[in-house]
C-alpha cells in the first residue's frame, strides 16, 4: 500500500516541487495552501505523514496547528520546514511529540524524502 502525505505550506512553488518530489517516490499526494484547509484535508484524507510550513499566515502558524492536531488525538507524524535561519528542533523551545524533524528552508529535497521515510518504517 502506497503511503499518503499532506504538505501544507502557502508558497505554491513549494507546493509543487514537494507535491512532485513525493509522487515521483510512490507517494500519494494531497496539498494545502494553510492550515484550515490542511484540517479540512487531513480528516478525510487520512495521511501517513504531514510536511508542514512554519510561518504562514501568522509566523508560528505550523507549530500551533502541530500542538492543535495533538490536543485532538490526531496522531500522524509532521516534518516541519522553516525559513527561519538555523531551523532545528533544539533551536525552538517546543515539546510537541508528533513533530519528528524540522528541516530548514531550503529543504534538501534528498535529506526530506530520507526522513519521511525514516519515519513511515517505524
Amino acid at each position: 500500500m502506497k503511503n499518503k502525505v499532506i504538505i501544507i505550506d502557502d508558497d505554491i512553488d513549494i507546493l509543487n516541487a514537494y507535491d512532485a518530489l513525493f509522487r515521483s517516490k510512490g507517494f500519494i499526494v494531497e496539498t494545502a495552501y494553510n492550515t484550515t484547509v490542511g484540517e479540512k484535508i487531513i480528516s478525510e484524507f487520512k495521511p501517513d505523514l504531514i510536511i508542514l510550513d512554519v510561518m504562514m499566515q501568522e509566523p508560528d502558524e505550523g507549530f500551533v496547528f502541530a500542538q492543535y492536531l495533538l490536543d485532538s488525538k490526531i496522531n500522524i507524524p509532521i516534518i516541519i520546514t522553516s525559513s527561519i535561519a538555523k531551523a532545528g528542533q533544539e533551536i525552538f523551545d517546543m515539546n510537541i511529540p508528533n513533530v519528528k524533524y524540522i528541516l530548514q528552508k531550503p529543504v534538501d529535497l534528498d535529506e526530506l524524502i530520507k526522513y519521511s521515510e525514516k519515519i513511515l518504517s517505524q
